[in-house]
């Protein structure tokens, strides 16, 4: 007697670890998307997820097969940021995301072409598009000089990485005329990832570990800009701009990163004081963040504390992060200042 196991067989169901094996991919990835209620399963009495292992991979099948990745290769020359943002929401939307997700999302996207067409003197741009449904990823690259290159040149700075801290606080653009500088400071606070890669430098700023580092960048010729996007965040972008500006929406308070103008093991002198305060007279309120500084000088320490703030008393310098040692520094230029007339 033969048994027939065909369509009337019973559904095979399987747990979660199967699933991701049989699918190649993460534990958490196969659990993210069922929580989003892409991949149907129900749950046993302990709590364990079961997965018709057939009616999954279908599913599977057509995210993936929604989730189209874009990549575009662009003349710079009559470009326009927004008609391209256009065509990506056309041919790749991101259907899994919120609303302040792609908020954000057009915004970076859109400042960061911008720049490419505007500052970048290149003749071509690249674009690459992902919207997952677990994460929005975009790549902005072009072929001309660099970002660092750039600013160093315009502003007479003696070095690339003296041009990417430059860029860290904000207000720095080529062409004042018709820029006011804030695109990649902001762009690179709203995104949960930011990447910057230019005349062998890499400014990365991730968001998710209120963390950032530099080091060396292997793109070029040219500026690589790369972003990524909860696409279930439900932060907003004008939340982000309120931390940085005031009632009239101005762009009045910034960050300054003593570790971004590092060029040894601590800081001691008046000259690398200077460089960082360089610009900071633009905003009434200035954080001077000490994250991962070991120590400074007294002399640092009383060039920022206490010679530079006297002669901008218009300006609000708040030290955040620090240890022992440089508070202290911190605390005696400070004391030092107050005790003078």
């Amino acid at each position: 007697m033969s048994v027939d196991s065909g369509s009337d067989s019973p559904p095979r169901r399987v747990r979660l670890g199967e699933v991701a094996q049989q699918l190649g991919v993460s534990t958490s990835y196969v659990r993210k998307l069922a929580d989003a209620g892409v991949l149907p399963h129900t749950l046993t009495r302990g709590g364990h997820r079961l997965f018709d292992l057939a009616e999954t991979r279908a599913a599977f099948d057509r995210r993936r097969d929604r989730a189209r990745t874009l990549k575009l290769e662009l003349p710079i020359t009559g470009l326009e940021e927004h008609t391209v943002w256009d065509r990506l929401q056309a041919e790749a939307p991101a259907r899994a995301a919120t609303r302040e997700a792609l908020d954000i999302a057009r915004y970076a996207f859109t400042e960061l072409l911008n720049n490419a067409i505007d500052h970048s003197g290149g003749t071509t741009v690249s674009v690459l598009w992902e919207p997952r449904a677990t994460l929005i990823r975009s790549e902005i690259g072009d072929n001309g000089i660099g970002a660092f290159e750039r600013i160093r040149r315009d502003r007479g700075l003696p070095d690339h990485r003296s041009a990417l801290a430059e860029l860290t606080k904000g207000k720095v653009t080529t062409q004042p005329d018709r820029h006011s500088g804030e695109g990649i400071f902001f762009t690179s606070r709203a995104v949960d990832y930011f990447d910057l890669q230019s005349n062998g430098l890499r400014w990365i700023v991730d968001n998710r570990r209120a963390d950032f580092a530099t080091g060396a960048g292997a793109y070029g010729p040219g500026t690589l800009a790369v972003f990524e996007v909860d696409p279930g965040t439900t932060r907003r972008l004008e939340d982000v701009f309120k931390h940085y500006t005031n009632e009239d929406l101005q762009f009045s308070r910034t960050t300054a990163r003593v570790k971004l103008f590092e060029r040894g093991s601590s800081f001691v002198s008046r000259s690398e004081a200077k460089r960082l305060l360089t610009g900071l007279e633009r905003f009434p309120e200035v954080q001077i963040d000490f994250d991962k500084v070991e120590s400074v000088g007294q002399g640092f320490a009383d060039e920022l504390f206490r010679v530079w703030a006297k002669e901008h008393p218009g300006v609000r310098l708040v030290p955040i992060n620090m240890n022992d040692g440089v508070a202290l520094m911190v605390g005696r230029a400070g004391a030092i200042r107050e005790a003078q007339p």
